[in-house]
């Protein structure tokens, strides 16, 4: 099994504060796991951060598109507003 860091053991290693090391995982400058309300960051992820052999850009996931039907539902799910929802729709358009 693979070992885990903890924020403060990463943050420990790169010389940084720990709120750095939480911005790095939030951006996905850094990959981690999210357990729970705790990050773990794999050993191995951090060794391939320090080497370099991976850009920023390839470590953030893939963003993908969402049809007006899944928005909508969204919206719904989150009791937005009527009004909101229409002008979230348009500026979607």
């Amino acid at each position: 099994m693979e070992k885990a860091l903890t924020v403060p053991q990463v943050a420990e290693r790169l010389s940084v504060h720990p709120k750095t090391v939480y911005n790095m995982l939030v951006r996905g400058e850094l990959r981690g796991v999210k357990v729970g309300r705790v990050w773990r960051v794999p050993a191995e992820e951090l060794e391939v951060f320090l080497r370099g052999e991976r850009t920023a850009a390839e470590n953030r996931p893939a963003l993908r598109e969402y049809t007006r039907r899944e928005i909508r539902r969204f919206l719904e799910a989150d009791k937005v507003d009527e009004a909101t929802a229409r002008k979230v729709e348009q500026l979607l358009q």
